[in-house]
């Protein structure tokens, strides 16, 4: 293990909802939105994998990623910039990842020292016996601590891409 990584260093979640935050991914077919049932992420991170580092997380929205407005992605890029933690972790829905990746990365300015990881998932977190939302959340974990310096990336599958190589 290298010295440059920071063990004490805060990781901060910002949740934006989808499927990785519900329990229930089931659509109402009138209004085709995921319907919520509970986050999970802390709970999770509190009960299940008690973690070795420290974190704080805050919810900035809870949608379907299709529902999310550039003014939603306003909300999360002034906390990503007003925030103290240089490690960030956003989850988010798969529909619109990459376009929200793009919308941080392209008005982040000249904030260069925060390494922000998007995370999402096919199946939610809790309520499912097999979910891809566990592994795609602890590897966002590993990768946005072993991160030099700052930029926005993307986590699925046990990969982490550069903004410009994912596509949905």
């Amino acid at each position: 293990m290298s010295d440059d990584v920071k063990h004490n260093a805060t990781i901060l979640f910002l949740k934006m909802g989808g499927t990785i935050e519900f329990i229930d991914p089931g659509y109402d077919e009138m209004n085709r939105k995921i319907m919520k049932v509970q986050s999970s992420i802390d709970c999770y991170l509190n009960d299940v994998i008690k973690p070795h580092f420290n974190y704080r997380a805050k919810s900035i929205a809870e949608k379907d990623s299709r529902d999310i407005t550039d003014r939603d992605r306003e909300i999360l890029l002034n906390e990503i910039k007003k925030s103290e933690e240089k490690r960030i972790i956003v989850t988010h829905g798969t529909f619109t990842l990459v376009k929200t990746a793009k919308y941080i990365r392209d008005r982040l300015g000249d904030i260069k020292d925060k390494a922000i990881v998007l995370t999402a998932s096919m199946v939610p977190l809790a309520g499912f016996t097999v979910s891809d939302a566990g592994f795609n959340l602890g590897f966002s974990v590993a990768s946005v601590q072993r991160l030099r310096g700052g930029g926005v990336y993307i986590c699925m599958n046990g990969a982490l891409f550069n903004v410009d190589e994912v596509h949905k």
